[in-house]
């Protein structure tokens, strides 16, 4: 790879370092997991991506010695497509990944902020009536 005429050069990883990295981070990056480039990868984009890392570490067409790894990978790929494809899903896994402005762009709305305000809302309501009864009782 070159970029303003200096020379990378890109070391693949394993699946193995790719699972390491994920358990650091806490999550595993569904949309690394499927090779995804982008965040807003449509349902079809998943699809496909899934069908031919399904296909590439199925533990039936895998040989003898990476079947615990192909399977655990197999699991994740399975994972990650079912959380992905599913709308409500991947709203809420965007969300915990830190990914609010997607989140928040698909649905055309922000509502943690509705939430937050409601909660503030809530939040004054209740000390007013505590301290209406303070002022009573007092």
């Amino acid at each position: 790879m070159q970029m303003n005429n200096k020379v990378f050069k890109l070391k693949p990883i394993s699946c193995q370092a790719a699972v390491l990295a994920a358990m650091q981070t806490g999550k595993p990056n569904f949309y690394q997991s499927l090779s995804l480039s982008s965040h807003n990868a449509g349902f079809d984009e998943i699809k496909k991506s899934y069908k031919i890392m399904a296909l590439q570490y199925h533990p039936d067409v895998c040989t003898f010695l990476t079947k615990e790894e192909s399977t655990r990978r197999f699991i994740e790929l399975r994972t990650a497509y079912e959380t992905l494809s599913d709308p409500n899903s991947r709203e809420i896994y965007d969300y915990e990944l830190g990914f609010e402005d997607l989140f928040e762009s698909r649905r055309g709305c922000n509502y943690r902020r509705v939430w937050e305000k409601q909660i503030i809302g809530l939040e004054k309501r209740s000390a007013e009536r505590m301290e209406n009864r303070k002022c009573r009782s007092g």
